[in-house]
Parts: C-alpha cells; sequence; structure tokens
C-alpha cells in the first residue's frame, strides 16, 4: 500500500475547476447571504437609540454694525469672538430669560456655536441637542437675545434674524452600500476557500489520476460511462484474462465487506481487478483494501471505476465520449 501524502500528490487542477464549476452556485448564494448579514449589521450597528439622537436647528443673523467716533465701522467681532460671546453674561443671561426654568446654562453653552463663516455681517448660529423640541426653543431664545443685544450694544444698530431651520435629525453618514458589498465579499472569498478546502481534502475517487495515490496497478478503465469508455473497459478485461488466466472482478463501495468465501476465491485467482464505485470509494479505504489483497496474496492486475459521470469525464477528458 503506498503512503497517502497529501502535500506531494499535487492537485490536478481541470478536476478541481470542474467541480468548482458545479458548485459555483453555493458562492453566489453566500455572497448574497452575505450582503444581506453585512447591511444587517451595518443597520444593527448605525441605529442610534433615541436618548442618543442628534437635532440640529440654524439661524443666519444679519449684523448691522455702526460707526464709532472716527466714523469707522466696528470690526472687532470675529467668528472665534462670538463663539465665546454666546456664554459670557451679557447674551447668555438673556437667552436664559427667554427660556423655561428647566434649562441650565451649561446645556445651552454645549448646544450652541456661533461663527462668522465668510462675511463678518453674517453671523452663523448652530444649535445641536437629543431633543428636538429644546433645539428649537434654544435657537429661538438665542435669536431674541442676540436681537436684544443689537438694541442695547454701542457697536450695532441693529441685529436682526433672516433665516432659521427648523430642529431636524442629523442624518448620519450611510455606509449602506460599502457595508453591503463588503459582506457579499468576505462571503465569496469564505466559500471558495471552504470549497477549495472541502476539494483539495476530498480524496474520492473520480478519474484514473485519483488511484496513483494509492496504487501501481494498471487502469482497466471505466464502466458505464458511455459507449466508447465501456468498449475500452471490456477491451482491457479482456487482455488482462488473455495475459493472466482467471481474472476475479471485485465490485467495492465504501462501506462494502468481503466475505471470506470472496477472499479465498480472490486467493485462488490468477488475478484480481477492482471495480471501484465512482465518488463512493475514498483513496484511504481503497488503499486498506489493496493491503488486504497484498496480505492475502491476491494479485491485484488492474483498477477501473464504476458508474461514472459521462458528463463530468466528457468535460475532463475533452468529448472524448
Amino acid at each position: 500500500m503506498r503512503e497517502i501524502r497529501y502535500a506531494d500528490a499535487g492537485i490536478d487542477m481541470k478536476k478541481l475547476v470542474l467541480c468548482f464549476a458545479k458548485k459555483l452556485w453555493i458562492a453566489v448564494v453566500a455572497a448574497a447571504a452575505g450582503a444581506v448579514l453585512g447591511g444587517l449589521v451595518y443597520l444593527a450597528a448605525s441605529v442610534v437609540p433615541e436618548a442618543e439622537r442628534q437635532y440640529q436647528a440654524m439661524a443666519k443673523i444679519y449684523l448691522d454694525f455702526a460707526t464709532d467716533e472716527t466714523g469707522e465701522v466696528y470690526q472687532e467681532y470675529n467668528g472665534y469672538t462670538w463663539n465665546d460671546l454666546m456664554a459670557t453674561d451679557p447674551i447668555l443671561d438673556v437667552t436664559m430669560q427667554y427660556l423655561p426654568k428647566d434649562y441650565t446654562r451649561a446645556e445651552v453653552v454645549s448646544a450652541t456655536k456661533a461663527e462668522i463663516l465668510s462675511d463678518l455681517r453674517l453671523l452663523t448660529v448652530t444649535i445641536t441637542t437629543h431633543d428636538i423640541d429644546r433645539c428649537n426653543k434654544i435657537l429661538d431664545a438665542t435669536g431674541q437675545s442676540l436681537m436684544d443685544r443689537g438694541d442695547a450694544a454701542k457697536e450695532f444698530r441693529q441685529i436682526t434674524v433672516i433665516q432659521k431651520t427648523e430642529a431636524a435629525l442629523i442624518a448620519a453618514d450611510s455606509r449602506m452600500a460599502q457595508a453591503v458589498a463588503v459582506g457579499s465579499v468576505i462571503a465569496a472569498v469564505l466559500a471558495f476557500i471552504g470549497m477549495l478546502l472541502y476539494y483539495v481534502l476530498d480524496d474520492r475517487i473520480m478519474v484514473a489520476a485519483d488511484l496513483r495515490q494509492v496504487t501501481g496497478a494498471p487502469f482497466a478503465g471505466y464502466i458505464g460511462a458511455g459507449e466508447r469508455l465501456q468498449g475500452d473497459y471490456e477491451a482491457s478485461l479482456a487482455y488482462l484474462r488473455k495475459k493472466w488466466g482467471r481474472i476475479v472482478v471485485l465490485s467495492v463501495q465504501q462501506k462494502a465487506s468481503v466475505t471470506e468465501e470472496k477472499w479465498q476465491e480472490l486467493h485462488e485467482a490468477d488475478g484480481v481487478v477492482l471495480e471501484v464505485a465512482y465518488r463512493n470509494m475514498h483513496a484511504v479505504y481503497l488503499g486498506y483494501l489493496i493491503e488486504q489483497l497484498t496480505v492475502r496474496e491476491c494479485p491485484l492486475v488492474g483498477v477501473a471505476i464504476a458508474g461514472a459521470d459521462e458528463r463530468f469525464l466528457d468535460r475532463y477528458y475533452g468529448r472524448i465520449l
């Protein structure tokens, strides 16, 4: 019996590709399942609990600056100054007066952002909170406070709210398409790797090359796989009988056992031909049976494969049937 070494046996790439082609639907199904799973995982991870959702409202404030004693327009206010000014008492105190008692100064300060984006006369105020109603009320109170500031401060003729938006949920950056694509690719790759490992480790007998792992006995042919191959097998069997004499054919499957009477018949024969069931016999077990033939002094003169897939062999050998 030959020792089976998978690392040294090599890979029959044509057989591997043909087996892959028959199971390609597995990779397609895996890719579809991976896409669905990737989308569900992303959806579960991206859904923000109600208490953690953020709402945002914005107002555009027009600043009509007054002139100083020299006739120059007051221009000492900038984006950095306004962001700080919103938290100072002259503005924040008035803002708090326009809000219910349950609002805190810290809440208002943390929710408010004021910046000059381009024009010094145009102030953008953004309010961000976890509650849509509180967001709107803080923006209204802030706008009213700034208009009061425009009436009271000498630096301004007037401050006017020229545009305001209602609070809306801040939409997260959707990566659903990427999640679906990544899930699909990962699942397909894992399916291919799984199939590759399966077929590389699958030692079931399918073609003549699989027999070389365990025996050097001549390959007698295929049985029941088209008229031409069937004829080749019958011719090979006739030649072996002419050469060796009385040949006993032993049909074997993975779970089949050999009776003592059959062993005796095999021992007394001039030669034994094994008919191995297609895809129903592992090379390891076949090696065990061949070793048993050697121990019982049963001369193995040929091996054949029975019940082979005619279409598979047609593709494997290049349409010879």
